[in-house]
């Protein structure tokens, strides 16, 4: 077991130590900023922004916003990056208790400096399968740094359901049972327990369930339309929050 106790000679000795009063107040700044994509106008949510050479790490929320805290002041390298665009960089002179914003762009093929190393610049020409693809790269960049084991499936991929069902679509899913109800993909079973005990969340909030009496977590899906979701994420959580997960 780790401890951690104060004791009052120590305290003592450490007050005489030198550089230890510079070593508690070292210089540290903050640096915020926004992650944007000028091919789709949208903002990135979950790109990458590190600091080279340090394990500095953070991602943009849902705003495409980000923010570092107590970083070390004095030159340093930021990098941009998110799954299937070119990572971006910039060198920073960073001062103590300095705040600085940096916003990127991955979703242009040059910078302020000049032209993206190794990007070859073509006459314009339209891409049809763009929506798809772009749907493809957010999906695999949730499952990319997801802190659990996650499928991420963007619905764009599927194109036009006739049944408009999202349990017709979710029936592809590796682990994933559906239980049928009058030709109707209603419930979910994953990994072999029962549905009984399978939570659905939209947007992070629980789905009510109008079809089934009682308290279990059974959702019945055919009530929610394929045409207000955007992506569909199965969580395997090996320690549930609570023993019903």
């Amino acid at each position: 077991m780790n401890r951690f106790t104060l004791l009052g000679d120590a305290a003592l000795l450490l007050a005489s130590v030198p550089g230890a009063a510079q070593a508690q107040g070292a210089a540290t700044g903050r640096i915020a900023g926004r992650v944007f994509n000028s091919r789709t106008g949208q903002y990135l949510e979950n790109a990458r922004l590190s600091i080279d050479g340090t394990s500095l790490a953070v991602f943009t929320d849902a705003g495409g916003e980000y923010e570092f805290f107590e970083v070390p002041a004095g030159p340093i390298v930021l990098r941009a990056s998110f799954t299937s665009m070119e990572a971006r960089t910039e060198a920073l002179a960073l001062s103590s208790g300095e705040t600085v914003r940096r916003d990127f762009d991955l979703g242009s093929a040059s910078t302020a400096a000049g032209p993206v190393p190794g990007v070859v610049r073509l006459s314009q020409f339209v891409v049809g399968a763009s929506k798809q693809m772009d749907a493809a790269a957010i999906a695999i960049n949730e499952q990319r740094y997801a802190a659990n084991i996650k499928t991420v499936i963007a619905a764009d991929e599927f194109g036009s359901v006739v049944e408009n069902d999202i349990g017709e679509i979710l029936k592809f899913v590796p682990g994933i049972t559906m239980d049928y109800n009058g030709g109707d993909a209603r419930r979910i079973s994953m990994d072999g327990v029962s549905s009984d005990y399978v939570p659905v969340t939209i947007g992070g909030f629980n789905l009510a369930n109008a079809n089934q009496n009682g308290t279990n977590r059974a959702a019945a899906l055919d009530q929610v339309s394929l045409n207000n979701v955007s992506r569909i994420e199965v969580n395997q959580t090996p320690t549930p929050e609570s023993p019903g997960s």
